[in-house]
């Protein structure tokens, strides 16, 4: 989704932004976790409020592990100004540079998430969109294989897994976001080296950086696979074919709303997905049943749907991306940032601007207990953990009864 580029803060009122809720500043006690991808998440890109003396970027990744999830997602690029609210810093020529000065970069990452997705976009001059030379070709290589190198020296042994990958690709591919207009040949020329350079750089550094028990892949994220199926251009037909990123992310709000059941929600995110990977070429080594994953989802609370029915659609997508096997699937997002032109909020967040901890916060928490619970007890009796399919079963099941 999006993130709005205008401020906020002279259309909220004073005392929503102050944030003095006693519930929204208790994070709850973070559990131990069982070693195990739990698919369900949640993410952590920009803010608009906070409740605690933490930064916006610390206080939603205490919230996000407090709630019992081993899944991160943040943002980390150009706009860390705008996103958390950071203060800018000079001498940053690259997303390592930012990594290193802005220390709750470094502090987020080091909290126990066992997946952490990053949003990575260039801080070098290269601009991909009216194509690349060879000076900026090897900028962006360089950038990402230095990224990649210092991830992989620095959480070697930690059992980490990071992903980096982009926000949502077809709006970058489209001038002026505009999904009706036709991309220029050289435009997708260009977005097709600007992937293939990222991979290449990752996989070159991993290739030649000595590490152990810490993974790291590159993903592509794009969100108007609708258009492709009708046969125009767009990442999906014209990107994707020609590169081959380890993991495709699809921010899926265009198909997500106005199902009437849970067999016509599975049915169209089944067939967005399967149309995607028939444009993926194979790749070896991928750790994940599939390589297509859901890297946004998520409702509003608006005059048509309160809280609950926000909580019942959630509920309803999280079965549908078990169901559909996919290795994540992340709800946008812990706290809101989106908000109409008079300054209302979308209400997306688990935690609302008043502080309040909303059904979706406690449906993830309910879920991740449960299902920790389970994990923990079938390898005490098993002595190893469950298989996918064992896990997704339970976990349906469960999702059922909360």
């Amino acid at each position: 989704m999006r993130i709005l580029m205008v401020l906020i803060f002279s259309v909220l009122p004073f005392a929503l932004l102050k944030g003095q809720s006693k519930e929204g500043a208790t994070y709850d006690k973070a559990p131990k976790l069982e070693d195990y991808n739990f698919v369900l998440g949640t993410q952590a890109i920009g803010a608009k409020y906070k409740f605690t003396k933490d930064s916006y970027i610390v206080e939603q990744a205490k919230h996000i592990r407090g709630m019992g999830s081993n899944i991160l997602k943040v943002s980390l690029g150009k706009n860390y100004t705008k996103s958390y609210g950071m203060k800018p810093v000079s001498g940053i020529k690259s997303t390592l540079d930012l990594l290193k000065k802005k220390k709750d970069y470094q502090k987020v990452l080091d909290m126990d998430f066992k997946y952490i997705f990053l949003w990575v976009h260039s801080f070098t001059e290269a601009k991909w969109q009216d194509g690349l030379d060879a000076n900026e070709k090897l900028m962006l290589y360089r950038e990402m294989y230095e990224l990649t190198e210092y991830m992989l020296k620095t959480y070697s042994g930690t059992g980490k897994t990071f992903l980096f990958g982009n926000w949502e690709g077809d709006w970058l591919l489209h001038a002026g976001y505009d999904r009706k207009s036709t991309p220029s040949d050289e435009r997708i020329q260009g977005m097709i080296d600007w992937f293939n350079i990222r991979q290449i750089a990752v996989d070159d550094a991993k290739k030649n950086t000595p590490h152990e028990n810490v993974e790291l892949w590159h993903y592509i994220e794009l969100n108007l696979v609708l258009k492709g199926m009708q046969g125009e251009k767009c990442i999906v037909n014209s990107v994707l074919p020609n590169i081959n990123p380890d993991l495709v992310s699809y921010s899926s709000y265009e198909i997500i709303k106005k199902k009437e059941t849970y067999e016509d929600l599975k049915k169209a995110v089944g067939e967005t997905m399967d149309y995607i990977e028939s444009k993926l070429p194979a790749k070896e080594g991928i750790p994940f049943k599939r390589r297509v994953y859901i890297g946004e989802y998520g409702y509003q609370t608006n005059k048509k749907q309160d809280d609950d029915q926000q909580n019942f659609l959630t509920r309803r997508m999280m079965k549908v991306s078990l169901d559909l096997d996919l290795p994540f699937s992340l709800h946008w997002e812990m706290y809101n940032n989106e908000y109409t032109k008079a300054g209302v909020s979308k209400g997306m967040s688990m935690i609302s601007e008043e502080g309040k901890k909303k059904p979706v916060y406690y449906l993830h928490q309910n879920y991740y207990s449960e299902m920790n619970e389970y994990l923990k007890n079938y390898k005490k009796e098993h002595k190893t953990y469950p298989e996918y399919e064992v896990f997704k079963q339970k976990a349906i099941k469960v999702l059922d009864k909360l």
